[in-house]
């Protein structure tokens, strides 16, 4: 019986141990995918404030001329 025990016990030492790589690679992804979207974010806001500053390069170009 002491034999069967020490079993269980690596076998759910096993489990526990796979688990929680698998969490930890979850977790890893989730980052990794939340970090995408601030990143896309930022490119994004980037764009606009380029866009932005066309348009206000323009208006003071066009007032200029007037």
């Amino acid at each position: 019986m002491p034999e069967s025990d020490a079993n269980r016990s690596k076998s759910d030492s096993r489990k526990i141990d796979s688990l929680r790589r698998e969490r930890d690679s979850i977790r890893r992804i989730l980052e990794q995918a939340s970090m995408d979207a601030v990143k896309e974010n930022l490119e994004r806001l980037s764009e606009r404030l380029d866009n932005i500053e066309s348009e206000m390069s323009g208006e003071s170009n066009s007032s200029n001329q007037e």
